[in-house]
This record gives structure tokens, C-alpha cells and sequence, in this order.
């Protein structure tokens, strides 16, 4: 029983060889005929057909090429659309700013916007103030700084200079005479 079924095996694949070979064998023979002919027995009807074929690419040609580069173009536009989304999407904010300052109702106040004043609140209503209006709790002298310092700034803006000299003083340094003006020179 095992001699009868390698046998079989055996004839099989000598079969199949044996028929690759002989396709192999036609291929290489018909290229090469096909070939010495091609060159060998050249008719008027083949000049023909080559020169149609080559005058038809050259006639085609641009069209070929201009439905190319607009596919191309056509795919470049998508991908820098997506990335323009991709670098929009990454821009935005999870959370607003107005949302960090007021809390999570997104009414927040900017620390120029408050109402109420340091000098108008209480010393129980400045705890309060401080942590509803979502600035975070510094403590009641550095509000006072801060408040200082915006006076200041806003003195600088709009150009008064606030000194602590007397009237007299600033009326001497107002009333220029000749007199003055001689004695120095």
C-alpha cells in the first residue's frame, strides 16, 4: 500500500514539473521568435500601427497629465484641511479662561472688573469676596498692595504726580522772578 500511494506521489509532482518546464519553454520560444520577427518582417500595415499608437500617446499625453496633477492636487487639499482641523482642534481650550476665573459657571471676573472695593468690604465680606469671585484668597495686605499699585499705574497713565510738598513750597517753586535769576548769574 505504501509503494502504490508515493508512487502516485511521485508521477504527480513529475507532472506538474514537467508541465512548468514545457510552459517556460513555450514563453521563452514565442519571445524570442516574436521578437527576430518584429524586426525581421516589418510590413507597411505595422509602421502603421506604431506610428498611429505614438501619435496617439503624444496627442493624449497632456490630458493624462493634467488628470493626474488633479488628483494630486485634489488629495494634497484634503490632507492640508485635515491638518489645518488637527492644528485648530489642538488650539482650542478645554476650558475657558472665564471659566477658570468665575468657577464652573464661566462667568468669571477679571481682576479689573471686580465692584466691590477693599475699602467697601468687611473683614467677614473679604473672605467671601475673594473666594466667590473666584481669585484665589491672598489675604488682606496684598489685596492692599495691589490696590495700591493699580493707583499708581494709574496716577503714571494720566500723568499727576501726587508729592507731599506744602503749598508754600510748591508756590516757590512757582514764582520765578528776575530777581532770582540775577542773583544766580
Amino acid at each position: 500500500m505504501e509503494s502504490s500511494t508515493s508512487s502516485v506521489i511521485s508521477d504527480a509532482i513529475n507532472d506538474y514539473f514537467s508541465e512548468v518546464y514545457a510552459l517556460i519553454e513555450l514563453l521563452i520560444r514565442r519571445f524570442c521568435t516574436n521578437f527576430y520577427k518584429s524586426f525581421a518582417e516589418v510590413t507597411a500595415y505595422r509602421w502603421t500601427k506604431v506610428g498611429l499608437s505614438v501619435i496617439g500617446y503624444l496627442i493624449i499625453r497632456p490630458y493624462i497629465e493634467a488628470f493626474f496633477k488633479k488628483m494630486h492636487d485634489r488629495d494634497r487639499k484634503k490632507q492640508q484641511e485635515k491638518e489645518r482641523a488637527e492644528k485648530e482642534k489642538g488650539k482650542k481650550a478645554k476650558v475657558s479662561p472665564n471659566a477658570l476665573r468665575g468657577g464652573s459657571e464661566g462667568e468669571g471676573k477679571v481682576l479689573g472688573e471686580v465692584d466691590n472695593t477693599d475699602d467697601e468690604l468687611d473683614g467677614e465680606n473679604a473672605e467671601e469676596f475673594a473666594t466667590a469671585s473666584g481669585v484665589p484668597e491672598w489675604g488682606k495686605n496684598a489685596r492692599k498692595r495691589a490696590k495700591k499699585n493699580q493707583k499708581k499705574l494709574e496716577r503714571e497713565a494720566t500723568g499727576t504726580k501726587s508729592s507731599n510738598m506744602t503749598e508754600e513750597e510748591v508756590m516757590e517753586l512757582l514764582d520765578w522772578s528776575d530777581s532770582e535769576d540775577e542773583k544766580k548769574a
